[in-house]
């Protein structure tokens, strides 16, 4: 059975135990593309069928494309350091470590908010000053000393884009990043002009998530004029795609440069000497729960709650972009389908 035909039987079998209504799948391989949209937009019958046109919410995929790449775009150009102290781009930081808390410090994850409930929970106590809460926030201990995935870091990352760039974040990502690479349907803001190929989130108690980010602090800072580096990025398989095969080709994708060679090389190089954790800058080396047994260690990329993920392996030259609402209609209870589902697709994809 030929990649795309495996591929296709194993979103027919999620689709009946119901993991997500449809899901849209895109290969690269030592060059060869392979393309499956499977299933619908929802469960209904008579939703539309998935297709190469299909936007979905990608979540936190949004803290590596475009977030950290543009904040590594930045390092890459020299424009800021990897050693430059957050507090000189964002005067408004209060908090005891605010001296020490460097750009790599944000790029790693290595910056633990002390926050009851997370950063979620400061939407819910001031939804229209989730930034501003979040400076004022106090670490559970020196930067670097600890790794703590959380939104918090990315959403950080925001402001200095904003700052040094001059224009807001989905701005410098469309004239930066997804111009230069062809990705003509990623946007932050698909309602309009993408409104009938947007995969819905979930239904919540206010009706259906269709088009606005699912994250519920990302929701915050969108409701309230800004833009959220932690999610909010709609796009498609094909779209992100591009991203990875910019990836493998060492920065550059037909001509056009985004990175220099060794700026790549340290997304996927492990920059917590020293801690049990592993990740690469601005992206993360997936452990083999998301990446399964065929993939190399080197693997990066970014997994989205709502039910995507982008893999790079660059041993094998080869890359995988799943994107699906497996959060809909409602999120589940647990990850353990989803990212099953995960491991058996890298299975086939990065199999020799």
């Amino acid at each position: 059975m030929v990649l795309d035909e495996q591929i296709r039987s194993l979103c027919e079998q999620a689709v009946r135990d119901r993991l997500f209504p449809g899901c849209s799948i895109a290969v690269a391989r030592r060059g060869r593309i392979t393309r499956v949209d499977y299933g619908r937009l929802t469960y209904g019958e008579d939703a539309p069928k998935v297709g190469l046109e299909t936007l979905y919410d990608v979540a936190s995929i949004t803290k590596s494309v475009p977030t950290g790449s543009l904040i590594l775009k930045l390092v890459d150009e020299g424009r800021i350091r990897l050693n430059d102290r957050v507090i000189d781009y964002i005067p408004g930081l209060k908090n005891a470590y605010r001296e020490r808390i460097l750009i790599r410090h944000l790029l790693t994850y290595t910056v633990t908010f002390d926050l009851d409930g997370g950063v979620a929970a400061l939407a819910r106590v001031d939804p229209g000053r989730v930034v501003q809460q979040l400076m004022r926030a106090p670490l559970v201990g020196p930067p670097g000393d600890s790794y703590w995935y959380t939104n918090g870091p990315a959403i950080l990352m925001g402001p200095i884009i904003e700052r040094v760039y001059g224009r807001s974040l989905d701005e410098v990502a469309q004239t930066e990043l997804f111009g230069p690479l062809g990705m003509k349907r990623s946007t932050f803001t698909p309602l309009g002009t993408y409104k009938d190929s947007i995969a819905p989130t979930e239904i919540g108690p206010d009706g259906e998530i269709k088009g606005r980010v699912h994250d519920e602090s990302s929701w915050a800072i969108t409701a309230s004029g800004g833009r959220s580096g932690a999610a909010g990025l709609f796009s498609t398989a094909d779209d992100l795609l591009k991203y990875c095969q910019m990836l493998l080709g060492e920065g550059s994708l037909s001509g056009t440069k985004i990175f220099a060679a060794n700026m790549v090389e340290l997304m996927h190089t492990n920059q917590l000497q020293g801690l049990p954790e592993r990740t690469g800058l601005g992206w993360e080396l997936l452990p083999e729960r998301l990446r399964g047994t065929q993939a190399g260690e080197q693997t990066f990329g970014k997994t989205g709650f709502t039910g995507c993920v982008m893999m790079i392996d660059p041993e094998k030259e080869a890359a995988l972009v799943h994107l699906s609402n497996a959060t809909y209609p409602t999120r589940p209870s647990s990850r353990d389908g989803i990212n099953a589902f995960r491991r058996e697709l890298a299975d086939l994809v990065f199999a020799d």
